[in-house]
């Protein structure tokens, strides 16, 4: 049924009155209650995941050192004594770790953890509330919020050390103002989104372009300056700092990831290797609205055949509900379905590198469209007695998928930290801090736990925390790489793993056998590799440490365990 709408502002809030009321499901009068308890046990589950497993993801380390340093007097950077390095993307995951420090050395990474689960829980609650202002049917809102507080990946990078979790919150913040768009709420959750995700600026300029075409409409453009000044008071003293401190507003990491990946991934391809290269993107994606487990870091591998299924299955959902956006044209679902079209083209054809952290938040959004699709569908194919039963029994099944995945990949978690992490990645930086002097230089991709347990210099790639690095990478676009870097720079070590070693080898690079020798390797044991999860899909689980004009120690061996 068409309906219209008549537009005015009452007391400084806008309103949409439309002629006919989307109806609104009877909910259970339990459901209170059950809201409360899905979200009380997110935030279990994630401590739970805290204490089992200790996950601690390489780029929490990055960033926890930056905070550590500060606290310390030593400067908000990477490494102390050199120049100021912008090497942090979320204002937020550097702040929180801060206020830790400085209430208590070593508590930066613990309260950036305490404030994730309890974000879970606030991410929870948030999503169910919006469902049921949507309309939705409650077992919808039920498979929501259960989505979101047991599926791995939404548990993993939180938990882990990194700002994803409050990313996720205060984005359903931001979605949640929109209901009543009371401009100084809309403004502030605006301005929390430019402080957790510099690339949040995206959704920033959605709401702002809708909110800007209600109030044209509405012939009043005041609500939309109070947004704007919202988002100035709370964005703009960052960005001043940024530019004081760091000489640039902008993070080191955006351009070292914008010069040292190759981001035209399409340039070249065949119009069927397009299509083909398109539809794999948008499988990893969205691969976490299936059972897949991402905490490799590397390629997503799906639980059976079945996980791949489940993904496209709610990706249909999702364009269901994007369509029902386009037609009802009111404000929030427009601006949900922004989101997704909007954030989805970005990952596919404007970055060359998605990481699986990236995509937590768009799947998190994609499951409130795909919400509506679902609802949508039901309601036009079951009559409404019958309707519960389908819906119910959905919820039930996904749900349970996720959670039989959770009980896998939990464990999986717990031995890539004890084995990989701990075994193998901090026993590096360990070694390093222990053989360099503090004027001696590392090279590396991998920066995390190398830079954290050595506090040396380290270039890494693509230059997160090294200026130098990027400027090489700008000066020479066409020859960039991993080892055309090290090649340059030729630091005192290098922390190279095997297929990285051999790639170089391969590619002529001979300055690895004339200029450097081993010295070190730290491997996980052929007898452990077997207790982790997709163990082939872990690249990180051998290190060679070379030396410059050194000689390799006899019969050295620094395999951990």
């Amino acid at each position: 049924m068409r309906r219209t709408e008549q537009l005015r502002w009452e007391n400084g809030i806008y309103r949409s009155r439309p002629e006919m009321l989307r109806a609104v499901p009877v909910e259970p009068r339990w459901a209170s209650r059950v809201i409360f308890g899905v979200s009380f046990f997110a935030v279990a589950v994630r401590l739970f995941f805290w204490y089992y497993t200790r996950r601690t993801w390489e780029d929490g380390l990055i960033t926890v050192q930056h905070a550590e340093n500060a606290a310390r007097g030593l400067g908000l950077t990477h490494v102390a004594g050199g120049p100021h390095v912008h090497g942090f993307t979320s204002p937020i995951s550097v702040l929180i770790p801060l206020l830790g420090e400085l209430a208590h050395p070593g508590f930066g990474l613990p309260l950036l953890r305490l404030v994730s689960a309890v974000c879970g829980g606030v991410t929870v609650w948030l999503a169910m509330r919006i469902s049921q202002r949507l309309g939705l049917a409650f077992p919808i809102s039920l498979l929501i919020g259960g989505y979101l507080a047991i599926e791995h990946q939404q548990i993993l990078f939180g938990m882990a050390g990194m700002e994803t979790q409050v990313a996720v919150t205060i984005l359903f913040f931001s979605i949640y103002s929109l209901f009543d768009l009371k401009p100084i709420h809309v403004g502030i959750s605006l301005g929390l989104c430019m402080l957790v995700r510099p690339d949040f600026g995206f959704w920033v300029v959605i709401v702002i372009a809708l909110v800007g075409w209600r109030c044209w409409n509405g012939h009043d453009l005041g609500p939309l300056e109070t947004i704007l000044l919202a988002l100035l008071l709370i964005y703009g003293p960052w960005l001043a700092f940024t530019t004081w401190y760091y000489g640039s507003p902008l993070p080191n990491t955006v351009l070292a990831k914008a010069w040292g990946y190759e981001n035209r991934w399409y340039a070249g391809l065949s119009a069927s290797g397009f299509l083909l290269t398109v539809i794999g993107r948008v499988r990893q994606i969205f691969a976490t609205l299936g059972t897949v487990y991402w905490g490799n870091g590397g390629s997503t591998v799906f639980f059976l055949p079945f996980g791949g299924l489940i993904c496209f299955a709610v990706l249909l959902f999702v364009l269901v509900g994007m369509a029902v956006a386009g037609s009802r044209k009111d404000l929030l679902t427009l601006a949900i379905a922004g989101f997704v079209l909007v954030y989805s083209l970005y990952y596919l054809f404007l970055m060359g590198v998605v990481f699986p952290w990236y995509c937590v938040p768009l799947a998190a959004v994609a499951m409130l469209a795909g919400g509506i699709g679902l609802d949508i569908l039901l309601k036009d194919c079951f009559a409404e007695r019958w309707r519960p039963i389908p819906a119910y029994a959905l919820t039930i099944a996904y749900l349970a998928s996720l959670v039989a995945v959770a009980a896998v990949t939990f464990r999986g978690e717990k031995n890539v930290q004890a084995f990989v992490e701990d075994g193998v990645r901090k026993q590096v930086g360990l070694y390093l801090a222990g053989v360099t002097r503090p004027s001696e230089t590392i090279g590396s991709e991998s920066l995390g736990y190398v830079g954290y347990y050595s506090r040396r210099v380290v270039y890494d790639y693509p230059g997160l925390c090294n200026r130098q690095v990027v400027r090489f990478e700008r000066e020479h676009p066409t020859k960039h790489k991993l080892l055309d870097m090290l090649a340059y720079f030729h630091p005192d070590y290098i922390v190279l793993r095997p297929a990285e070693y051999l790639r170089g080898l391969k590619q002529g690079q001979s300055w690895l056998l004339t200029d450097y020798q081993q010295v070190a390797s730290f491997r996980v044991p052929e007898e452990k590799r077997s207790q982790l999860l997709f163990p082939e899909g872990n690249i990180d689980l051998e290190f060679y440490v070379l030396k410059r004009g050194s000689y390799p120690l006899e019969g050295y061996s620094a395999s951990p365990h």
